[in-house]
């Protein structure tokens, strides 16, 4: 979980630097495979009546190659800007429900090894880049 207190941001801003596991935000491996710690760095600044979260989110991702079912391996940084409009009841920003959010619409559905990925054969199921299949034609 990353919970800011709002009355803790001063008004120069306040930077945050923080490794989480992908569960401190509620993230679980059926919706992203993350293989790493989350390096979480954000700056937050009060503008108005809005609190500005500059973000940024670097870890290791597993993929599946949607041809040849290899896995990938990826370390990866996304940038995330989110906004909180304040009132007097808000006494804490989750920075890290937004953070999940974002990861799981940011997930490709599709990733491939490579772009000329050969796939998989139907009926034996060799991987055709790394084996001639020996089904007949």
């Amino acid at each position: 979980m990353i919970k800011i207190p709002v009355r803790d941001i001063p008004a120069a801003g306040l930077e945050i630097a923080q490794s989480i596991p992908k569960e401190g935000i509620g993230l679980s491996s059926e919706e992203v495979d993350i293989r790493s710690l989350l390096d979480v760095k954000a700056r937050l600044e009060k503008v108005d009546n809005f609190v500005i979260a500059d973000t940024r989110i670097k870890a290791e991702f597993g993929y599946l190659c949607s041809r040849c079912l290899e896995e990938l391996y990826t370390t990866q940084e996304r940038s995330y800007k989110f906004d909180f409009e304040l009132d007097s009841t808000i006494e804490y920003i989750d920075l890290g429900e937004e953070i999940r959010q974002e990861m799981i619409l940011a997930n490709p559905p599709k990733v491939l090894c490579s772009k000329d990925c050969k796939g998989i054969c139907p009926e034996c199921g060799a991987n055709l880049n790394l084996e001639q299949c020996k089904c007949a034609p």
